[in-house]
């Protein structure tokens, strides 16, 4: 009887404790059933996987040298004001206190052979520097055009060796508009 009352007031302990340690899960579940057009936001977590502009996966990825893997960790929240979209980009990654990032705020739907890197049409670019500790947060927004269904976002560290970035992080689905 003891052993039975043990378990039950462990898993009541851990059960306390994930809900304590994890509200962002909750919240994140919320936002991203959030109706499209509305002005509420969306958070999207933002994986090491490189895209085309039409937002599917390269088939082949850019190598990324074996010593440094991708290391950081982002997310964002985006909405919609009105005629425009914002973004609220943040990237924490401690092993690259410093470091400059292009981050790019691309609007969907597009042609995989269209560009959409910085100047292209339904694209914003702005520049990230992460402090000391490895943070940073900026905020890009662009003019929804006419015909977008969604957004995705792009965090790209430049490679002085490469066209290929020597990191880089996308938004994890489609930002619904």
């Amino acid at each position: 009887m003891g052993a039975m009352r043990r378990l039950t007031r462990n898993m009541t302990f851990t059960a306390a404790i994930t809900l304590v340690t994890c509200p962002a899960a909750a919240i994140t579940v919320a936002t991203a059933a959030a109706n499209p057009g509305s002005s509420s936001a969306t958070r999207v977590a933002l994986g090491a996987a490189m895209r085309q502009c039409d937002y599917s996966r390269t088939s082949v990825a850019p190598r990324l040298p074996a010593v440094s893997p991708p290391t950081g960790t982002g997310s964002a929240l985006i909405h919609r004001a009105g005629s425009r979209v914002v973004a609220e980009v943040h990237l924490v990654n401690p092993a690259e206190p410093g470091m400059h990032y292009d981050v790019g705020l691309i609007q969907a739907p597009r042609p995989s052979t269209a560009p959409c890197g910085p100047g292209a049409p339904g694209t914003a670019f702005t520049g990230l520097d992460l402090d000391a500790g490895g943070t940073g947060t900026v905020t890009i927004q662009d003019t929804v055009r006419q015909g977008t269904t969604g957004v995705w976002v792009i965090v790209e560290r430049p490679n002085s060796n490469s066209q290929d970035p020597a990191e880089f992080y996308t938004s994890e689905f489609l930002v619904p508009m």
